[in-house]
């Protein structure tokens, strides 16, 4: 889903979610970073090196499958009762696009798709971390 769409979708919801702009950032973050994890890790498995990249391959499955759950709770959790649980999907969202990014940073030089990878994951622990912070600001 967009984030347009997501934007749509929490304006027209009965129970208008608290910082929406930032969850819809935060969802589209998570969901880009699903398809460039999944990618990255086919290419990966394209390369002719494959053994060197098996850490980089399983961090690329592991965040995605994680940012795939993020966003999913993301897109439904507007109860106040899941703020922490929330916030510690988000932490855990966080740690794996840091320790992905930092895998892909490795081989970036040598596997363009490792570097693209990278700045992805660092993107998404950004806007993680920046709905974190806002979770946690006294209403």
């Amino acid at each position: 889903m967009s984030a347009v769409a997501v934007r749509a979708m929490f304006r027209s919801h009965p129970e208008k979610p608290a910082h929406s702009e930032t969850m819809s950032k935060c969802i589209d973050a998570c969901f880009s970073c699903v398809e460039t994890c999944t990618a990255c890790a086919d290419a990966c498995l394209s390369e002719r090196d494959v053994e060197s990249l098996v850490a980089c391959i399983r961090l690329n499955l592991d965040c995605a499958a994680v940012c795939n759950a993020t966003g999913n709770i993301m897109a439904r959790s507007n109860k106040a009762g899941h703020r922490q649980l929330l916030e510690a999907q988000l932490a855990n969202c966080i740690a794996f696009c840091r320790a992905c990014a930092d895998e892909c940073a490795h081989h970036g030089e040598m596997h363009r798709h490792c570097a693209v990878c990278a700045e992805a994951c660092q993107l998404c622990a950004e806007v993680c971390t920046a709905m974190l912070s806002t979770m946690r600001m006294p209403a």
